[in-house]
Formats: C-alpha cells, sequence, structure tokens
C-alpha cells in the first residue's frame, strides 16, 4: 500500500505530505483547491511525462516521492524481471529540473520511464468516471472470477501442467525444424560419408604412400644398386668381409703380445658382423623391389584420390579425413537419435494434454459456478447502485484443443442495463459511467480474493446520490476492509464511509497561491461533510445530518 506520497515544487503545491492508511481514505475539497493536482504528481512517480509548466518555482525542481509497502503483494518476480533489488518498503521517486531534464528512481536505483510504468502497474490502480479498461479485458474477466473462486491451487496447477506442456510442445516444434533442416542436407551428408568410407582413409598414411611410390618407381635402380654393394661387401674375390677377417686374423696373433691390439680384433670382429647383416639387408630390399607396375598403378590412384579429398575437404591429413569421416557419421546417427526424441516427445505431450485437459475442465467447472455467483453478486450491487434494470451474464469459446495458460475456455461477460434488450458484450453495451460502476461492484466484490494494489477513485462517483451514493460508500468502506482504498469525492455519504478523512484546500498569500492538505479532526468531519450537503455555513440541521451520516457507518 502507499505509505507516503511527499511532493515539492509542483503546480500549486510548494510542500506536501500525504500519508493514507490501510482502509478507505477519504479526500474532499472544493473544485479547484488541488485534489487532481495531487494525482497529477502521484501520476509522475508512475511514469506520466513531465511538464516544465508543472513547477511552481521555475528556478528550482520539482520532487515528487511515493513510499510502497509491497510485501503482500508478491512483486519478487516482476523486480527480477525489472533487474531492480526488490524491498519490501520501495521508495519511487521523480524529479523535474529546472533546465526540464527528468530523472526516475525506484529504490535510489536511476530507471528508464518504461520501467516506472511497468512496475506501477502492480503498485497503484486509478479508476476514474470514464475508467472501464479493466474489466472490459478479457484477461481482467477471468482473474475477477478466479478472484471471486478462491480457486488457486486449482489454478495454479492447471499454469504449471501448462508450463511443462508448453516447453515440450516448444522442444518438439525445434527438434522438427532441426530435423526439417537436416533432411535438406542429409543426402549431402550420406554422400560424403559414403565417399570416405569407401576410400576408408588411414591415419599417417600419406607419408608411408609417399615412401611406397618413391620406391616402387624407383626399383631397378634400387636393386642394381643393391647387387653392386652386395658384391663389394661380401660376393666377389676380394670382398670387404674377407679383407676385414685378413687383418682380424692378423691382429689375433700377436693380441697375446698386446691389449691393444686385442682391442683391435675384436672391434674389427664386430665391423665384419656389421658387414655381413649389412648385406642381408640390403639382399632383403633388392628381394622386396622388385619393379611390380600394377602395384605401382594401384598406389598412385590411391595417392591421387587421396589428394583430391583433401582438397575436397580442406584437410591438411588423412587424420583430418578420418576425423571428418567420423564427424558425419555421428551426425547421421544424430538423425536417427533425433527420430527417436521427437517420438519421444510426442507421447509426452500426448500424456501432459490429457492431464491438462483433465485439470483444465475441472478449472473451468469451478469457473462456471464462481461465475454465476459473481455476476448475481454484481447485478445485485447494480441495483443498489442506481441500475435496477442491469443484468448480466457470461458466454465461454472453448479451445481444449488449444490450450492457453489461461485454460481451456475464454469468458466473455456479457451486459444489459435495460429490461427487455439483450446482454451484449461489455465494450459494446455499457456506458464510460456504466462501465465504471461495474468495474467497481467486481473490485468489492473480489477484493478478499486478490492481494490488489492501492485502489484511487477519482470522482468515480460522479452523478450519484442518495441512497445509491450510500451504497457506493458502504461498498467502499468494506472493500477497505481488506485493501488501502483512496478516493477523491464530492458526494458527501461517500465521505462520511472514510475511515480516514484528508482535506484539501487553497492558501492565499500576497505573493501566491498554494494547495495544502489535512487530516481532518472528528469535529471537523462533521463540519466538513455538512457543507457539502448544505453548502459553505451550514445550519444546526445540517450539522446533524452530517453527524448522523458518520455513526450510519
Amino acid at each position: 500500500m502507499l505509505l507516503s506520497l511527499k511532493v515539492q515544487n509542483f503546480a500549486l503545491i510548494r510542500s506536501l505530505s500525504f500519508s493514507p492508511k490501510q482502509g478507505l481514505n477519504v479526500i474532499t475539497g472544493e473544485t479547484g483547491a488541488g485534489k487532481s493536482i495531487l494525482l497529477g504528481a502521484l501520476g509522475l512517480v508512475t511514469g506520466n511525462r513531465a511538464e516544465m509548466s508543472a513547477l511552481l518555482n521555475k528556478n528550482e525542481k520539482c520532487v515528487v516521492e511515493a513510499e510502497f509497502d509491497i510485501s503482500a503483494l508478491n512483486l519478487s518476480a516482476l523486480f527480477e524481471t525489472l533487474e531492480l533489488d526488490y524491498e519490501p518498503i520501495t521508495i519511487v521517486r521523480r524529479e523535474i529540473t529546472p533546465q526540464g531534464k527528468s530523472r526516475a528512481f525506484v529504490n535510489d536505483t536511476p530507471v528508464q520511464l518504461s520501467v516506472l510504468k511497468t512496475l506501477s502497474q502492480a503498485l497503484i490502480q486509478v479508476h476514474t468516471q470514464n475508467t472501464g479498461v479493466f474489466i472490459s479485458d478479457p484477461a481482467e474477466q477471468l482473474k475477477a472470477i478466479d478472484a471471486f473462486a478462491s480457486h488457486s491451487p486449482l489454478l495454479l496447477t492447471y499454469q504449471e501442467s501448462y508450463r511443462e506442456w508448453k516447453q515440450l510442445t516448444r522442444e518438439l516444434d525445434g527438434l522438427l525444424l532441426q530435423k526439417s533442416n537436416f533432411e535438406r542436407e542429409q543426402e549431402f551428408i550420406r554422400f560424403q560419408f559414403d565417399e570416405l568410407n569407401s576410400f576408408s582413409p588411414v591415419s599417417g598414411e600419406e607419408i608411408e604412400l609417399d615412401e611406397q611410390i618413391a620406391v616402387l618407381g624407383n626399383a631397378d635402380e634400387i636393386g642394381n644398386t643393391c647387387k653392386q654393394a652386395m658384391l663389394s661387401l661380401t660376393e666377389n674375390e676380394h670382398a670387404i668381409a674377407d679383407q676385414i677377417n685378413t687383418v682380424k686374423n692378423l691382429f689375433k696373433q700377436v693380441e697375446k703380445y698386446s691389449a691393444k691390439a686385442g682391442e683391435i680384433k675384436e672391434r674389427l670382429q664386430i665391423a665384419a658382423n656389421e658387414i655381413k647383416d649389412c648385406s642381408r639387408e640390403i639382399e632383403a630390399l633388392s628381394q622386396t623391389t622388385e619393379s611390380n607396375p600394377e602395384v605401382l598403378e594401384s598406389l598412385n590412384n590411391r595417392h591421387a584420390r587421396l589428394q583430391l579429398l583433401l582438397r575436397k575437404h580442406q584437410a591438411n591429413s588423412a587424420s583430418d579425413l578420418v576425423s571428418i569421416m567420423q564427424g558425419l557419421d555421428e551426425r547421421l546417427q544424430d538423425a536417427h537419435q533425433l527420430d527417436e526424441r521427437i517420438a519421444s516427445i510426442g507421447l509426452e505431450i500426448n500424456e501432459k494434454q490429457a492431464l491438462l485437459k483433465q485439470q483444465g475442465i475441472l478449472l473451468h467447472e469451478s469457473r462456471l459456478i464462481a461465475s454465476q455467483n459473481l455476476l448475481e453478486g454484481v447485478t445485485d450491487q447494480l441495483k443498489l447502485l442506481g441500475m435496477p434494470r442491469a443484468t448480466m451474464d457470461c458466454t465461454w469459446q472453448h479451445h481444449e484443443d488449444k490450450p492457453e495458460v489461461y485454460g481451456l475456455a475464454k469468458a466473455t461477460l456479457l451486459f444489459s442495463a435495460n429490461a427487455g434488450s439483450a446482454p451484449l458484450p461489455l465494450d459494446k453495451a455499457a456506458s464510460g459511467g456504466e462501465l465504471s460502476r461495474i468495474n467497481f461492484c467486481f473490485k468489492a466484490l473480489t477484493a478478499a480474493g486478490q492481494h490488489l494494489p492501492t485502489l484511487i477513485y477519482d470522482e468515480a462517483d460522479t452523478g450519484i446520490s442518495g441512497s445509491v451514493a450510500a451504497s457506493m460508500g458502504k461498498l467502499m468502506r468494506d472493500m477497505g476492509q481488506n485493501h488501502q482504498v483512496i478516493t477523491i469525492t464530492h458526494i458527501p455519504q461517500v465521505a462520511a464511509a472514510g475511515k480516514h478523512h484528508f482535506f484539501v484546500y487553497k492558501a492565499e498569500h500576497e505573493e501566491n497561491t498554494e494547495s495544502k492538505m489535512k487530516v481532518l479532526t472528528e469535529e471537523e468531519r462533521v463540519q466538513q461533510i455538512a457543507s457539502m450537503l448544505s453548502g459553505s455555513n451550514p445550519g444546526t440541521a445540517a450539522l446533524a445530518n452530517a453527524s448522523e451520516l458518520l455513526k450510519s457507518y
């Protein structure tokens, strides 16, 4: 609720502090005293446009600060959405500088006006003679029915199931889009995979291919070289191996005289063995490098194909091709898993939608009963408010195959002000004044089931008097038992219903005129209401009537 409103240098207000309480707060005063100015100041903290002309003193800045107790409004999620720090006691401030610059703050954090407007909708609702937008909105109509039904657990259960169902449908849509996109490129992916799979690249094979091609391409030269080498090493008459053995035998005869000679003999023996090993390896190389044109052609073909695939896939090596082939295979496997996931989610959606339908039907049945009782109550209250022939009805548009977050059926409230006239949708059948009273009745009947923000009625009772005015005053007072209600009124019956009475007046000085406000004492209330009944300087009878009127509440 609104704890305080402090206004400085705005219109006719130099400095004013307004501290409404829980319950029905009434504001009265003569026409032009400044009641509308107070609402204008409140409009600044709700995000309305600021005008330089609003400054009383053009050389000083205008400051409007509103303090709210929002602990009962469950606004933590809204604050998080707006990226604001949540505080149970929240202060909203608006400043207008003499240069025309406007700044807004929520708990001392600078905010844009769009943030202020969004937040203020949860803090304050202002109703005027022509305000019918709330009850004309189908969403607000359902909210009113739900509040009157007091079936929050049923509604929350349905909405939780709806969110789960909606999440599944979004996931399915995403998977179907993914599948559609994949199907367009699946043929190409399959072609690429089959091409690589038929080639079967092996990591590192490009190095081995180069070596094999080099060997087979020069097989004759390698063979001749090997033959010459074997002849020189071990096979001709003066083979190196034989000569080393001859030298080794020479040192064998003298090693008994010299240890060094023995070491030389051993080293020569090692050299002889190495030469024999080299000869055997050369022989083996000679046998494996025989010219084979068919094998060479096959190797060249594979090498050429490998180079083509490397260029085609912009790869650097056969290892890269192996990785690419594995990636293509995984994408093909993903397609299979995608089909399985789509089928699985389809089953989940069907199950969730069946549950949602059951919960939606229970919610709708509860709404049917509540709407009937609510409309009967509204009709009865409208009779008290001077509309004896008014009737209301409700039609439902069912869409069980297309669930919405609010349910499986959309409500449309119908209204007729006159006997014999067919009820029509509210926005077509009701005038501004009728919508205002209908809206008021709905608020009065559903207030107990909702955590409402501060409700402000700006002369919404215009055009009524007598018993009708007394009925509206009683309804406002009853509404104030659970919520903070502020009403600006010229009707004495409504003013007398207030639990707290504020009076706006003009203080005239030689240099200027200011709007001021004060809380009326019981004696002052009698005087004020008597003046509203009979004009200024009320007589004894008017004072007595005012006193009785106050006691009636």
